[in-house]
């Protein structure tokens, strides 16, 4: 990570077998996200499309998931993966995405907001992104472990990032260990 900005030249380390199937991500979805056929969808930072391309699975034909990232050479690797026509690449910061109000149900900010400066604005984008009712969840890395990841003064605790959902508007949050380095953070609009 060079400027709190995850290195391109690690993006390989995204889609690691073991860190996938640790994730557990289309459990993680539908059981924590209640991502389902037909949900529109937001990714904020989705690098290769390690979460995207499960949720694009999830959504079916008649959904859809926006998978917005600044960096041209992460999107030139999920483009390389060959997403299906549901998921629609976007060039774009995940602070100011530039796409309409209201446009999802779900956004997901998975091991963003370490990586941004401005973390705030990254919620307050979601927020604006989602329909009434929609939901935000946030991965990320749990702060009380000193284990492989980014450095601990970069971590978020669960008590901030509640504080953030809170200032941005969510209501009704919820936060909970999901492995023994990652804790989500999902909360209502």
């Amino acid at each position: 990570m060079t400027n709190n900005h995850f290195e391109t030249g690690n993006a390989a380390r995204l889609d690691n077998p073991g860190r996938i199937a640790e994730l557990r991500i289309p459990e993680l979805l539908r059981k924590a996200g209640g991502v389902k056929a037909g949900t529109v969808c937001v990714d904020l930072g989705c690098g290769t499309g390690t979460f995207a391309l499960p949720m694009a699975e999830i959504v079916g034909t008649v959904g859809y998931v926006y998978a917005v990232d600044d960096s041209d050479a992460m999107l030139d690797i999920l483009k390389s993966r060959k997403p299906p026509k549901n998921v629609l690449p976007v060039k774009s910061d995940f602070t100011k995405t530039g796409l309409d109000d209201g446009i999802a149900e779900f956004c997901l900010a998975a091991f963003i907001l370490h990586e941004t400066k401005e973390p705030q604005k990254a919620l307050d984008e979601a927020y604006r992104l989602l329909k009434s009712g929609g939901r935000l969840l946030a991965m990320e890395w749990r702060a009380e472990f000193d284990s492989p990841g980014p450095p601990q003064k970069i971590r978020i605790s669960a008590e901030k990032i509640e504080a953030m959902f809170r200032r941005a508007g969510f209501k009704d949050f919820r936060c909970d260990n999901w492995t023994e380095k990652h804790y989500y953070s999902l909360g209502l609009k």
